[in-house]
């Protein structure tokens, strides 16, 4: 970074000035600044060919072998004159990042399982049969035996037996009507079932909480 030269004006006659571009040059006077339109103190340059150019002391940093300038010396071969005078141009960046820091502060979890009981209660279907025995006591013919049939919901088995008479003939001694009904019932079952519980509990461990 440039700085203005400790030393005073007077002190700086002589001293050794390098440009950017690595050109030397020497100071061959300083004049003070007179007025407010003045910039302040400045020193008269000479080049290498003899041309003397005027610079602003404050723009003169000093190292170990003078003085060296932010900016570069261009010179004409025809005229042996400077014709422009080169500054670099600066930018500052800004390289953004980050990192994990440790703050001490955290949470525990402490899971718990509860158990509780709950009835059940759901309606179920089953089937039932139902059984009924119906006297006929009627004389059938071989040729017009009943045959199992159903009527509606109910299957009807016919029944048949021999029995002896002055002629063999078949008596339909009964009918077996089985009727199946749908029922709903309820048949309660207790089951258990599980709940997890989580508890948080913040901590800050070896620092103060602010």
């Amino acid at each position: 970074m440039s700085h203005t030269p400790d030393s005073t004006p007077e002190s700086l006659v002589g001293a050794r000035v390098t440009d950017a571009g690595g050109n030397a040059a020497s100071i061959v006077s300083v004049q003070q600044g007179g007025g407010d339109s003045s910039p302040g103190p400045q020193a008269w340059i000479r080049l290498v060919d003899g041309t003397q150019v005027l610079v602003p002391v404050s723009l003169l940093a000093q190292d170990d072998d003078g003085y060296r300038l932010p900016f570069a010396f261009a010179l004409s071969s025809e005229t042996r004159h400077p014709m422009q005078m080169t500054f670099p141009v600066m930018e500052e960046d800004v390289k953004v990042g980050k990192r994990v820091v440790d703050t001490g502060r955290g949470v525990r979890i402490h899971k718990t399982v509860s158990a509780r009981e709950q009835v059940l209660d759901q309606p179920l279907l089953q089937d039932r049969l139902d059984v009924e025995h119906v006297q006929i006591g009627k004389v059938v013919a071989e040729s017009d035996l009943p045959q199992t049939r159903y009527e509606g919901d109910t299957l009807v088995v016919p029944v048949l037996e021999e029995v002896l008479v002055v002629q063999k003939q078949l008596l339909l001694k009964e009918e077996v009507r089985i009727t199946r009904r749908r029922e709903t019932v309820r048949k309660p079952e207790t089951v258990t079932l599980r709940t997890e519980h989580v508890q948080v509990e913040p901590f800050d461990e070896g620092r103060t909480r602010q």
